[in-house]
């Protein structure tokens, strides 16, 4: 299993990419919860630091494919501009935090770190083909998707035990030179500036959306995704909270991202001879199922236990989709339709937590119902769109 990773980290430029998607996943798992505890230590408001943090998402996932189309036409090497507006936003925030600015203030440094976010991630998805070449991609591809998990297991644990041992403020500070540092190292290996990428002109809204039903089919599956698992994050204090104790909803969900790191990696030495549409389907398929099974549950154990199976589920298709994204645009588009990812998986989460925050007084049988439902329609997207999802726009 290790050989094909090997192989990888081998390559000239692998490890400085990694190091890059390693930084970048970190700090995005952990923005979210870093915003909310500075915020709230400075103002001693609820309300202000989710207002704060929604505005950082809403900045981030709105213009995020913006930020991407503008990668895939000047580079790589735009990435540190990105970087420089980024750290100089989120420096107004926690300046803002330290003094105890005013809310207006607060939330609009928040929203303005977050529309400058560099599409660090999506930019790296589209450089590990050219490092490990046709034969090793899959591979490469496992390393990005369970960096992502591992971010998400690690992010929001180091950012709350600094914030406990420190302070809130410097668990945010502390995270804005990851992105910096990732950014500048993908630039550093990135082609001649004189010889951008050309970026064909789409629709100025849409973009390459319009132009790929593939990619729409798969944008579809990603919303719905990202519908579950915001519910999920809502259900499983719920659950929790049946034992007395929803800070141990953290136990199932740590669970899922475990499951995915194993699947991710296993998915990665290609022992699975099946095209990444099959898998893309079969990943998306194991998670309905799991996420189906959690109506049934009456405990925390065995949630945490069914929750690894929707993450090897979700290693599955994560890693699958990374390729599918060479399949269904032109690769001069690539940072731009992963950027649509993003933002259609956040307008998920976000529309899932308010559904089963609304479902949550009810129990938590009617929370999970709202984590099963949005997990089959995407099976039922992802298998019917096989055949779509799979296809060449590039050719």
């Amino acid at each position: 299993m290790l050989s094909s990773y090997r192989a990888v980290f081998a390559l000239p430029g692998a490890r400085s990419l990694a190091l890059s998607c390693g930084l970048g996943w970190l700090s995005f798992a952990s923005y979210g919860l870093a915003v909310v505890l500075a915020v709230e230590a400075a103002t001693g408001s609820f309300a202000v630091a989710g207002a704060a943090v929604a505005a950082f998402s809403a900045g981030s996932a709105l213009l995020a494919p913006v930020r991407g189309r503008l990668a895939d036409r000047r580079g790589p090497r735009v990435l540190p501009w990105f970087a420089a507006g980024h750290s100089a936003a989120l420096a107004l925030l926690v300046l803002g935090c330290l003094g105890s600015a005013s809310s207006v203030l607060l939330i609009a440094a928040a929203g303005a770190a977050g529309a400058s976010i560099p599409p660090l991630i999506a930019t790296a998805r589209a450089v590990w083909p050219t490092i490990t070449g046709p034969e090793l991609a899959r591979a490469g591809h496992a390393v990005n998707a369970a960096l992502g998990d591992a971010g998400q297991v690690l992010g929001p644990a180091m950012t709350g035990a600094i914030a406990v041992l420190v302070s809130p403020v410097a668990a945010l500070a502390v995270l804005g030179p990851g992105v910096v540092m990732g950014s500048l190292l993908i630039a550093a290996g990135a082609p001649d500036p004189s010889r951008p990428l050309a970026g064909r002109a789409g629709h100025r809204v849409w973009g390459v959306l319009g132009e790929s039903s593939g990619l729409r089919a798969i944008v579809l599956c990603e919303v719905l995704l990202g519908g579950a698992f915001g519910a999920l994050d809502v259900a499983a204090p719920v659950v929790a909270a049946e034992t007395g104790a929803a800070e141990t909803a953290a136990l199932p969900l740590a669970a899922m991202a475990a499951g995915s790191v194993c699947m991710s990696l296993w998915s990665g030495t290609a022992r699975l001879k099946k095209p990444p549409a099959w898998r893309y389907a079969a990943g998306c398929a194991l998670v309905a199922l799991a996420l189906l099974a959690c109506l049934a549950i009456t405990s925390l154990i065995a949630l945490s236990v069914v929750l690894v199976g929707a993450g090897l589920g979700y290693g599955l298709l994560n890693v699958a989709v990374f390729e599918l994204l060479e399949d269904v645009v032109a690769p001069d588009r690539a940072v731009e339709a992963f950027t649509w990812l993003t933002t259609s998986a956040g307008a998920g989460l976000a529309a899932g937590a308010l559904v089963a925050g609304q479902l949550a007084a009810s129990g938590p049988d009617h929370t999970l119902t709202s984590v099963a439902i949005p997990a089959l329609l995407a099976a039922a997207v992802a298998i019917r769109s096989r055949s779509t999802i799979s296809g060449t726009s590039a050719a």
